[in-house]
């Protein structure tokens, strides 16, 4: 941008602007005490006055409204900007109060008159809470609870033969389900054997009649499984997973003092599954770092909409502790990802013009072509020096506006 004549440059926040003259004002900072029926007075002295500048901010040319717009979005911004003073030089400034004039004379020109403040000592810190420390806490006293809630639901001592051979059914499904996972995850080394040892536990006959051990066994076999996962990604699928334990059991049949008993026992079963698969989730999830905003989202919402639906199941068979379990998970895992994600980059598509390697689109959204991995794994392209032109791309949102192509 050109200055006309008469006029001087100046830039906030990386913003142009012209002006034609500045205000400053400054001084110190006085209390004057006067006292009754005295001709005298002590002046006491509190220290310099903030130094302000005061600006008239010309922006000018055909796409002034643009601009000019773009510059308000710069004054309203939080926090402290750099103001490069025509006279004055660079600082740090932040922006008391502005008023804006748009006029279609002289070509188009917005006008802008400015207080800034000089940035003085940095503010102490707001207090703030380690969401992801209160989630781990909410995470290990409901996993700690868990298994006594299940020894005074579960039992097969003195029951009909049925009702001990359909709770060995059920060990035997949750054998299955883990081993699935465990095949997923890939694990290896003392984290495969470990869990291992604690499948091989929960198998044994005996245990189906001591509700405490079984009870400390199937919490145990669900840690196993989630210390399994060395990614946070199969880490957390593979407990959403387990969410899901129960959901395809058929109904228990008839209305029998043994059948009520076999129906009893599988939904403490289900829950203790569900509730430690719950707590190590949200322990798993309050220990990744999220890549934007709409990945840590995406995970928020899809997992509390899990823990709603176990809920409100338990609120309907009037598990109230069992209920108020899952409610405290999921309201612990919402704050804490809304308090880590709000400042992650957001997703943007961008369509690349012409077929060219990831690290060219790297450089150009970014400035850095080492982040083409980041781009390569996100879109899963096949070849990182081949990305097909024409196609949509997701990308963190660049530091510096870039078109499409």
């Amino acid at each position: 941008m050109t200055a006309p004549a008469g006029f001087q440059k100046g830039t906030f926040r990386g913003l142009a602007f012209v002006t034609e003259g500045q205000q400053a004002s400054g001084g110190r900072r006085l209390v004057v005490h006067e006292f009754p029926q005295s001709e005298d007075h002590v002046v006491e002295e509190l220290g310099r006055k903030a130094k302000r500048f005061s600006l008239d901010l010309h922006i000018r040319g055909a796409d002034f409204i643009d601009r000019a717009n773009a510059f308000e979005d710069a004054l309203d911004a939080p926090g402290d900007g750099m103001l490069v003073h025509p006279w004055r030089g660079t600082m740090r400034v932040s922006v008391d109060d502005y008023s804006r004039t748009d006029s279609t004379g002289d070509g188009g020109i917005t006008t802008f008159s400015v207080q800034f403040v000089k940035s003085g000592l940095p503010a102490s810190p707001a207090p703030s809470t380690d969401t992801a420390a209160v989630a781990n806490g909410v995470a290990g006293e409901t996993i700690t609870a868990a298994p006594a809630a299940f020894a005074g639901s579960f039992n097969v001592v003195g029951a009909t033969a049925f009702v001990e051979g359909a709770a060995n059914d059920l060990i035997a499904k949750l054998g299955d389900a883990t081993a699935i996972q465990a095949g997923l995850l890939g694990g290896a080394g003392p984290a495969l054997r470990t869990f291992q040892d604690y499948a091989a536990r929960l198998g044994a006959g005996e245990l189906v009649r001591d509700a405490a051990g079984l009870g400390l066994a199937i919490v145990n076999l669900v840690g196993a499984v989630s210390a399994l996962g060395e990614s946070a990604p199969g880490r957390i699928e593979a407990l959403r997973s387990l969410l899901g334990f129960g959901d395809d059991f058929d109904p228990i049949p008839g209305d029998t003092p043994a059948r009520n008993l076999q129906a009893a026992n599988e939904a403490a079963f289900v829950q203790l599954v569900n509730v430690s698969a719950a707590s190590e989730l949200i322990a798993a999830i309050a220990a990744t770092p999220f890549g934007s905003y709409d990945d840590a989202i995406a995970l928020r919402d899809g997992v509390a909409d899990q823990l709603s639906a176990l809920s409100l199941r338990q609120a309907d068979i009037a598990d109230d502790t069992g209920s108020d379990a899952f409610d405290a998970l999921r309201r612990a895992m919402i704050a804490d990802v809304a308090a880590r994600a709000g400042t992650l980059a957001r997703l943007q598509s961008y369509t690349p013009a012409t077929t060219e390697p990831a690290l060219t689109i790297a450089y150009r959204l970014y400035g850095d072509a080492d982040r083409d991995l980041e781009i390569v794994d996100r879109n899963r392209i096949d070849h990182p020096g081949f990305v097909q032109g024409g196609v949509a791309l997701h990308v963190l949102t660049p530091s510096i506006q870039v078109a499409n192509g």
